[in-house]
């Protein structure tokens, strides 16, 4: 099966190795990298006869859009284009498609292994086939699937992005330091990771992402993106891929 990935790291990566060990035959993309030469030779040979396309951007809105529109307009219209919902509805991102009846929302959270459960979402566009290859291509990756319902974060990001905001608003607030913060909730909960050293791990762009998809989405202010967490990203200090977060790491 030929496999299209775009997407950004740590997710970029991770996805795109499961679907090499499964034997697909598969292309990675950053999205920078694929948006800047969408229209080069290159990349549409990349996008002839792809049976799959994963989409996988969580920073903006627009930058989703303008990606999907490309993916779904250079792709084979038998084409299965599997959308991260995370920052936007399936139902939203499946509106931006050209073919949407093709387009199935997904959700994972890194690390990503063999084993996990991948989060599957119909838009209201999806068409049935669709869907059931969906769930086919993630069990043959090695991913247990689980349905739910379509709507930013699903159930993992939702949950896991709401927990990363309130602690980084009680770090900003000073309540406790960053490494105080982890190891309360990391013993207290018996987390693999605290909330904001697994926020350095996903990228604070995807966190403020989800955080910025559910407060648009549902306009409530449990879901209003910290004010740290804003700025950091305007500042860069999106955690382990770019060296500072809310930690700092040896490059």
């Amino acid at each position: 099966m030929k496999v299209f990935i775009a997407g950004e790291m740590p997710f970029l990566q991770e996805v795109g190795e499961l679907c090499v060990a499964a034997g697909h035959d598969t292309t990675l993309y950053l999205v920078e990298d694929f948006l800047s030469a969408e229209e080069s030779a290159e990349v549409l040979a990349s996008l002839e006869a792809t049976d799959v396309a994963i989409e996988l951007h969580h920073e903006t809105a627009v930058t989703k859009q303008h990606l999907l529109q490309a993916l779904s307009q250079a792709l084979p219209d038998e084409a299965l284009i599997l959308t991260s919902a995370l920052n936007t509805s399936a139902t939203q991102a499946a509106a931006w498609a050209a073919n949407p009846a093709r387009v199935v929302g997904f959700g994972v959270l890194p690390p990503v292994q063999s084993g996990d459960a991948v989060e599957l979402a119909r838009a209201l566009q999806t068409g049935e086939p669709a869907f059931e290859q969906a769930q086919q291509f993630w069990q043959g990756v090695g991913l247990e699937t689980a349905v739910t319902a379509d709507g930013p974060g699903l159930i993992r990001a939702r949950t896991l992005c709401c927990i990363v905001n309130e602690a980084a608003s009680a770090l900003m607030e000073g309540v406790a330091a960053a490494a105080d913060i982890d190891q309360a909730m990391q013993l207290g909960t018996n987390y693999p990771r605290g909330p904001l050293a697994w926020a350095d791990y996903i990228g604070l762009d995807t966190i403020l992402g989800v955080m910025t998809g559910l407060f648009q989405e549902w306009g409530e202010d449990r879901y209003r993106p910290s004010p740290l967490l804003k700025r950091m990203v305007l500042a860069g200090q999106l955690g382990k891929k770019t060296g500072v977060g809310f930690y700092h790491y040896e490059s």
